[in-house]
């Protein structure tokens, strides 16, 4: 039985399996094609697209159960190094995007 003032929780922890979804299928969708270089741009992107948001939904949502839970602290990271941080996985997330697109 889920408390009425859980449902918060319980609504963000099931939603980070919708992204566990989304970025399945995508990638489950490129790996059952015999020759990936049949596939089009089109296709090509949205496997991409489908795996960069199904893996930021299901990071995000995890992240807010664990703070509506209590289980993690509210307050931001405070890392002297977030933003380049943050630069370089976005740098890289972009990098990757254009590996698959063949660029």
């Amino acid at each position: 039985r889920v408390e009425p003032t859980s449902l918060p929780q319980t609504v963000a922890a099931f939603h980070s399996l919708v992204g566990i979804a989304a970025s399945s299928a995508a990638i489950g969708d490129y790996m059952n094609v015999t020759n990936a270089t049949e596939l089009d741009k089109v296709h090509l992107a949205s496997i991409y697209l489908a795996t960069v948001i199904g893996s930021v939904t299901t990071t995000g949502s995890l992240v807010a159960f664990g703070k509506l839970d209590g289980r993690l602290d509210s307050s931001p990271m405070k890392h002297a190094a977030r933003d380049q941080i943050n630069a370089g996985l976005g740098a890289a997330t972009l990098g990757a995007g254009a590996v698959i697109m063949g660029g």
